[in-house]
């Protein structure tokens, strides 16, 4: 059989007008994404567990422990937002859009000075991001919690 003959094509005389690649941050962008990235702190599901343990148990906390409690408690409410908020978990699920807008609620209210007022805010905290981390759980933004 045969060898088809192979047609060459003709040799371009001049090079193509391709624009220059530029990449899509600059050096200072780039620098504070490696700067975040190395301030970067996982969320300690452990620590987490035991403060939602402490508000949420049958025991009270003492008053002087719900103002650190409840600066941890706020800490974890961000972080978790943020995640929801990046996962756009915000516009594909109904009962996140629920408890994402309790969170934001929760995030804008001040401590109270007043002990028992103080253990409800904590305790809505706490309640809140315990049902706000199973949300997010069961729909793939975060790790199942154990």
């Amino acid at each position: 059989m045969p060898t088809p003959a192979i047609t060459l094509l003709p040799k371009q005389r001049r090079p193509l007008d391709v624009a220059q690649w530029t990449p899509p941050l600059d050096v200072d962008a780039l620098e504070r994404i490696l700067a975040a990235f190395r301030n970067w702190d996982p969320l300690d599901w452990d620590a987490i567990l035991e403060d939602l343990a402490d508000v949420l148990g049958q025991e009270a906390p003492e008053h002087e422990e719900l103002v650190g409690l409840a600066d941890r408690l706020h800490s974890t409410l961000i972080r978790l937002l943020s995640i929801a908020s990046a996962g756009h978990a915000d516009e594909k699920d109904q009962e996140a859009v629920v408890l994402i807008e309790r969170a934001r609620t929760l995030d804008t209210e001040d401590f109270p000075d007043d002990r028992w007022k103080a253990l409800g805010y904590v305790r809505r905290l706490g309640w809140t991001i315990n049902e706000l981390m199973e949300r997010l759980s069961r729909t793939g933004h975060i790790d199942a919690v154990s």
